[in-house]
């Protein structure tokens, strides 16, 4: 059975979007590099570092299902049925969407943290579960449900804005981080402690 891992870019101090839900100031190294790097075909390539590049390769390798909330989900608009990556897609949501299925990645609904992630879990069989977004990693988190915790560290203090893990019942204990320094951003992963 694959790990379930939250994976989001972050300000230093903690925010992973600003107050309008904008995020720019953040995925500059997505862009920053040299190395293209295609995710589906309807994502944009990114030009990362190869350091960045051999991450995300082996990630996305990995992954056999994503986890977002539905607040995320709808402001990417399903990410129109292809997220990047290509892997089912299960949204938490207490109203799950009548204009859904549609062409794309499949996508599926479930109405609690332990049924999303039982439902993803199911759908990647060995393979890891991502999660992205705020309002999910912080469920998972209260539900003891997340495996690990991987933030894409950049270096901006934005001010205000959504924060990622303000809020959670803790404290929650992590391992020491893996750290994987690159141009612009730091990788840290954490596994979470039981």
């Amino acid at each position: 059975m694959g790990e379930v891992a939250a994976n989001l870019a972050m300000s230093l101090d903690g925010f992973i979007a600003d107050p309008d839900d904008g995020c720019a100031e953040l995925f500059g190294f997505y862009g920053s590099g040299d190395v293209p790097l295609e995710l589906s075909a309807d994502y944009p390539e990114l030009r990362v570092s190869r350091t960045t590049a051999d991450l995300l390769t082996a990630a996305m390798a990995r992954s056999g299902a994503m986890v977002v909330g539905r607040r995320l989900y709808d402001i990417t608009n399903g990410w129109n049925g292809h997220p990047g990556g290509e892997v089912p897609m299960v949204v938490l949501t207490h109203r799950p969407p009548a204009d859904w299925p549609r062409g794309g990645v499949p996508i599926h609904f479930e109405t609690s943290v332990e049924a999303a992630v039982g439902k993803a879990r199911e759908l990647a069989g060995d393979l890891d579960v991502s999660v992205a977004g705020a309002t999910i990693t912080r469920g998972l988190l209260d539900a003891g449900l997340l495996d690990v915790i991987q933030v894409s560290l950049v270096p901006v203090v934005l001010g205000a804005g959504i924060p990622w893990l303000a809020g959670t019942r803790g404290p929650v204990r992590l391992s020491d981080p893996e750290v994987v320094e690159d141009r612009g951003v730091t990788h840290l992963r954490y596994v979470v402690r039981r």
